[in-house]
């Protein structure tokens, strides 16, 4: 596992071995949590077999053992609670995919032109731990093929409320680590700028589950042809 820095916002330290454990045992129990399987879903609609997966912040690999469940050929995590990373391993080394699961343990945003591109990329409640999203979400495409697929928290005002009273949590414990509110709509149009187009949508309170597919140049073209041919 290659010891890359800490994440900037304090995950190693917040998602610790306690937390970490606890996930752990409900995935094995009651298998991935509801806005992971909606994730689920919406990619179970594209074809994985002999696919490849860049997972970022995927904690204990619920994302990557579905995919290599369904005949995907390489996943990747880039993790930055080492705890997390550990059990993922672990469970990958139970289920003989050693030679198919490699693991890195880093903060994405900082480290993204060390790692391989791949078929699919998703971020599953990371793009709302950092404090600046244009970088992270700029990274990840650039890494993504075919689909990308994120989930992140709505931004109004009753999301603003509970990240709040989240963030106070934290710092009543000490904690570095907070979660951020970004504006869905920049979001959303800095994916569009990158060369995608929103192919799958659901909303799991207070989550948005969104998956992106890759526009070639030229249906791109086409398409802003037929647009102003309407228009």
């Amino acid at each position: 596992m290659a010891t890359i820095k800490e994440h900037c916002c304090g995950a190693d330290a917040f998602f610790d071995h306690k937390r970490a454990v606890t996930q752990y045992a409900d995935y094995l129990k009651k298998g991935p949590t509801k806005v992971t399987a909606r994730m689920i879903q919406q990619l179970e609609n594209q074809v994985i077999k002999d696919g490849t997966l860049l997972d970022i912040g995927g904690g204990i690999g619920a994302l990557a053992w579905w995919f290599l469940e369904k005949n995907g050929a390489r996943t990747t995590a880039v993790e930055a609670s080492s705890a997390y990373l550990e059990l993922a391993e672990k469970y990958a080394t139970e289920q003989g995919w050693e030679a198919k699961a490699r693991f890195i343990f880093g903060d994405f945003a900082g480290m993204h032109n060390d790692v391989p591109v791949a078929d699919f990329v998703t971020l599953d409640k990371v793009v709302c731990c950092y404090p600046e999203y244009r970088s992270i979400l700029q990274a990840s495409c650039q890494k993504a093929n075919g689909y990308l697929a994120l989930s992140y928290p709505m931004d109004g005002f009753l999301s603003r409320i509970v990240a709040f009273f989240a963030g106070l949590k934290t710092r009543l414990k000490a904690d570095d680590f907070k979660p951020y509110i970004h504006p869905v709509v920049k979001m959303r149009q800095l994916i569009k700028e990158q060369g995608f187009e929103r192919v799958a949508h659901d909303l799991a309170f207070p989550w948005h589950v969104e998956t992106y597919r890759r526009v070639d140049k030229a249906e791109a073209e086409a398409k802003a042809k037929a647009e102003e041919s309407f228009n």
